[in-house]
């Protein structure tokens, strides 16, 4: 059995938020950040967020709790390991989120991919339907499509998400509970 690992970016292996709220903080003071998974927001925010997304800020993104500790292990225990954010498609954004990533997480993912600035991913997924793959994401809409993929789906926690519920979406804390779950 391959062990393949899909994941998202921002909300599950990076601190998208965090670095947002301190970017809205400096250019936008009065502006207040918003659920980061939804993006029919108001005009204003969601123009701070493509601006986010295209700003030199994409480049120094914080881990997102235990991510790079237990992303490495996946890695260490012969996991592909596939991201797939859906940032935008600026090249030289694109290029500061890789070398983010690399610097965090040197060669642990096999392949990380960009999509257009809140672009469901549904057609990045379908290339995985019924592989037995494990995906991991912050977004409802994304973590649905996994499990219709059949996927193993995660959900990572946050204070924006934990409402709903689905058959074959899990929620968890961290990649503590998700190592635990697909390796013991």
């Amino acid at each position: 059995m391959r062990k393949i690992l899909l994941t998202d970016l921002d909300g599950v292996v990076l601190d998208w938020s965090g670095r947002f709220d301190e970017y809205l903080k400096m250019y936008s003071p009065t502006s207040k950040s918003m659920d980061p998974t939804v993006f029919e927001q108001t005009d204003d925010i969601a123009q701070h967020m493509r601006e986010f997304n295209r700003s030199a800020w994409i480049g120094y993104l914080e881990p997102l709790r235990d991510a790079r500790e237990i992303l490495q292990q996946f890695k260490q225990d012969g996991w592909q390991i596939f991201a797939c954010t859906a940032m935008g498609n600026d090249p030289y954004s694109c290029s500061l989120r890789k070398k983010n990533i690399e610097n965090l997480f040197p060669h642990v993912f096999d392949r990380v991919e960009m999509t257009a600035f809140g672009e469901p991913k549904h057609n990045w997924l379908s290339q995985w339907r019924n592989s037995g793959a494990v995906w991991v994401e912050d977004k409802w809409a994304n973590a649905i499509a996994g499990a219709d993929f059949g996927l193993k789906t995660f959900l990572m926690k946050h204070s924006y998400n934990t409402k709903h519920d689905y058959q074959g979406v899990e929620k968890v804390d961290n990649w503590t509970q998700i190592y635990n779950k697909v390796t013991l």
